[in-house]
């Protein structure tokens, strides 16, 4: 046996599952592949099978695994104690540096995980608006808490019945939530004729990475824009994902379009557990001890996550980060399409930045979540499974289709190896 499969026995005997996380299990494999060392574009697993990483943490190692500069700054965190839940000079300096870089922060904080800033955004917008409704897209992901963790079984309808997507989630919440498919004007309109002065949130993944790659149409939102400022209500950019992925001022830079509030996480820690809320100054004063909206925690914003996140933040606006990224993204993208052209496989690689989605076995353009997921989602698994085998590391934590991506280690001759290998991956796809 393995010493993978023989941790995943042993694992399975404390761990519930056999992981610390569900989505950890690789469903083309059946199993999670269990790490030993990570180095730039590159991790080993516990067998010392080396792989080039197409998942890079789920777009948390933006900077590449071991990044000597994030070392530095946490080797200095470490050194002067890493007292916990006081501040310091560091979350100022932070705080500052997110402030001139992404357009719509004037204040911030600082939580853990995705699924607290996108929790304590929604509960300021509540208390800001003194409603409670929120106006969210249909297969957009915004995190685990309860409030919204509700999905429809029809897409494509308006305001559709919501069931939850998992047992013991608060029962009614739905109650609060409307839904409509992104990327249409004529339900979005309709959504704020009817309920526009009820919603007190509409929040959205502005790039929608989570179902690989989907970009918003011009015309849809730039109207999100209007009507939620018409309506009073406040426009929520969900960047957990989408920042700093394709420009340092993340997908409102991109875009051009300035959200009242947002959320980043992922890559805003250089791979260190921080994510981040904020918007005007107006609205974020509102948090207490200025207002009367609840924000704390204890390991919120604890410096060792802080002097990684101010490292990489950095890294990010040097000027040679993003000619980088787009370079390797172009190379990859193109050459990925390539593959499956001339293997006569229909499959389609979409990216915008760090980021990608594949998806097989559709033609024409994907909108949205009911286009993504027209995907085969068993020729996704074997491909996958495929390049796994040839040395290329792809996640699949099932569902839609997954999204993937590369970090700013990889050079263009990672690249070139990385299509090689995947040459071989896609070949055994296409001979079945």
């Amino acid at each position: 046996m393995s010493r993978v499969l023989d941790q995943y026995k042993r694992a399975s005997k404390s761990l519930a599952g056999g992981v610390s996380s569900s989505t950890r299990v690789n469903q083309a494999l059946g199993h999670p592949l269990y790490f030993d060392r990570a180095e730039g574009c590159r991790v080993w697993d516990l067998d010392g099978r080396s792989y080039i990483d197409l998942c890079c943490s789920h777009g948390a190692t933006l900077l590449g695994h071991g990044n000597e500069r994030v070392r530095r700054a946490v080797a200095g965190a470490m050194a002067r104690g890493a007292a916990c839940s006081y501040e310091s000079e560091l979350h100022a300096e932070l705080a500052a540096l997110l402030c001139d870089t992404v357009p719509c922060l004037e204040r911030v904080r600082f939580t853990g995980s995705g699924t607290e800033a996108t929790m304590h955004c929604l509960r300021l917008a509540r208390a800001i608006t003194g409603r409670t409704k929120l106006l969210r897209f249909e297969g957009n992901f915004h995190g685990y808490h309860d409030q919204v963790m509700y999905a429809a079984r029809q897409l494509g309808r308006f305001a559709p019945p919501l069931v939850p997507q998992s047992t013991g989630v608060t029962p009614g919440l739905d109650a609060h939530l409307v839904q409509i498919p992104y990327n249409d004007v004529e339900m979005l309109n309709r959504a704020f004729d009817e309920h526009g002065n009820e919603l007190a949130a509409a929040i959205c993944e502005p790039i929608y990475y989570n179902a690989g790659c989907i970009l918003p149409e011009l015309e849809f939102i730039n109207t999100l824009r209007k009507r939620t400022r018409d309506s009073g209500t406040l426009l929520v950019f969900d960047e957990v994902l989408s920042a700093f992925r394709m420009c340092a001022g993340g997908a409102q830079q991109h875009l051009q379009i300035t959200p009242d509030l947002c959320t980043l996480g992922k890559s805003v820690g250089g791979g260190f557990p921080l994510s981040v809320f904020g918007g005007r100054a107006d609205l974020m004063e509102h948090l207490m001890p200025q207002g009367d909206c609840q924000h704390s925690g204890t390991y919120n914003a604890h410096p060792v996550a802080i002097a990684a996140s101010l490292a990489a933040v950095q890294s990010y606006r040097e000027p040679e980060f993003y000619p980088h990224i787009h370079a390797v993204g172009d190379r990859l993208y193109e050459g990925l399409n390539d593959l499956f052209h001339r293997h006569g496989v229909a499959g389609q690689t979409r990216g915008l930045g760090a980021r990608f989605g594949i998806y097989f076995g559709i033609e024409g353009d994907i909108r949205n979540y009911a286009d993504a997921q027209r995907h085969n989602r068993q020729q996704m698994l074997q491909f996958i499974g495929a390049a796994i085998n040839e040395g290329v590391y792809f996640h699949d934590y099932g569902g839609a289709a997954c999204h993937h991506g590369f970090c700013a280690a990889m050079t263009l001759e990672d690249v070139d190896e990385a299509l090689t290998r995947l040459d071989r991956a896609v070949g055994r796809l296409a001979a079945g």
